[in-house]
């Protein structure tokens, strides 16, 4: 037991494998040799959050294959904490091992006894494994949007069937293709996992009688949804690369509202929604175009709108014409909102490659009085 010394040795030990999912900012799978590197402290953690590695791991017996329905699958999340290269923390990951290694007590040993009895019909239970995310620090419980969308991306990868919800929410998307009109008010009794199987599952067909794909669906429903269903669609489509037309339509349906000039708490939720829906698109042009209409809307200052941003579309911000309006807005939202500015930006520099960016937009002769000022201040804080 104190040869093992790292997750990946302890799931060999066990004789299991496993799979990591990012659970920070988006839910996504990370590729294993990434997470063994990120083990090794070879690499950072490429997209933290708050200054920690949230990670689902999910593992299951060698002697299954990695989809068969039948075989015992389980899930931990982890919260491990970086250091200032946003690398593992070496002394909190070989904590967190102990802690395990005392919550399973012999498990180990058993396993290999079990092992050694080469019993023709016997299987290797993780009962065992269950409660070792019981009050331990290490662990944490997502929210209950994320634990949908982990489930649907699970069931999916695992080639498993979606949950009851799902046709209905299909339904409801695509609506009877025989009548002319669809009542899109009709969405309060469908439940959350269904639009994140329907996101986890775009490729998927839809519908007997002129069948479209789940995606098209999408894209001809979302300039009629309600500001509700809309708001569930975008918290999961995030999670999910989007094709041009998903974000051309939801872009349709943005500036269908903006062009109205209103300032209104329909419009920032439509706002966010429609940040975090486009959040993987594949044409970028249109996202950065979607990004900056925001930005220069009445509403740019809305500490929400400005946060999601930040934890959806990082990867955007330091594009020139997003980081310079991005900046001027936050730091008139941080007049309403003290210390908004110094906690998003702290969290963007600490992502590999944020820091120099920032730091050089800080430079720039064009920033305001107040950008200046916000900035003075964040340098004084740390």
């Amino acid at each position: 037991m104190n040869e093992i010394n790292s997750l990946n040795h302890f799931f060999s030990a066990i004789d299991c494998h496993f799979q990591c999912y990012n659970m920070g900012r988006r839910i996504f799978p990370a590729e294993q040799q990434t997470f063994i590197d990120f083990e090794n402290t070879l690499i950072p953690w490429n997209t933290p959050y708050l200054q920690h590695a949230w990670i689902g791991l999910t593992f299951w017996p060698k002697k299954s294959g990695q989809n068969d329905h039948h075989s015992e699958h389980h899930v931990w999340f982890l919260k491990l904490p970086l250091d200032e290269q946003a690398k593992l923390n070496l002394a909190a990951r070989d904590d967190f091992l102990r802690r395990l290694f005392d919550a399973l007590g012999d498990f180990l040993s058993n396993t290999r006894k079990h092992q050694q009895q080469q019993q023709a019909d016997s299987t290797l239970k993780l009962q065992p494994l269950e409660n070792a995310m019981q009050d331990n620090p290490y662990g944490f419980q997502p929210k209950a949007e994320q634990l949908a969308n982990f489930h649907a991306m699970i069931h999916k990868q695992l080639s498993l069937p979606a949950s009851s919800y799902y046709k209905d929410t299909q339904d409801y998307l695509r609506g009877n293709p025989v009548q002319e009109k669809h009542n899109f008010n009709h969405w309060d009794k469908l439940g959350f996992q269904g639009f994140a199987d329907i996101a986890a599952r775009l490729d998927e067909t839809c519908g007997t009688l002129k069948p479209k794909t789940n995606e098209q669906v999408i894209n001809e429903a979302i300039i009629h949804l309600p500001i509700e269903p809309f708001k569930v669609l975008g918290s999961c489509l995030e999670n999910h690369s989007v094709a041009k037309e998903t974000t051309g339509a939801i872009y349709k349906h943005l500036m269908a509202e903006l062009g109205q000039n209103k300032k209104t708490n329909n419009l920032i939720q439509l706002c966010i929604s429609s940040i975090q829906a486009s959040a993987q698109s594949v044409d970028q042009t249109l996202q950065v175009q979607l990004l900056s209409q925001i930005l220069n809307s009445k509403i740019s200052t809305n500490i929400e709108i400005l946060a999601t941003i930040s934890g959806r579309c990082w990867p955007l911000i330091a594009h020139p014409k997003i980081l310079p309006d991005f900046l001027e807005a936050l730091a008139t939202s941080d007049i309403e909102h003290p210390g908004a500015f110094n906690a998003i930006l702290s969290d963007l520099m600490f992502i590999p490659g944020m820091r120099d960016t920032i730091l050089q937009a800080f430079r720039s002769s064009e920033r305001s009085q107040q950008l200046s000022h916000a900035i003075g201040t964040f340098f004084s804080s740390i």
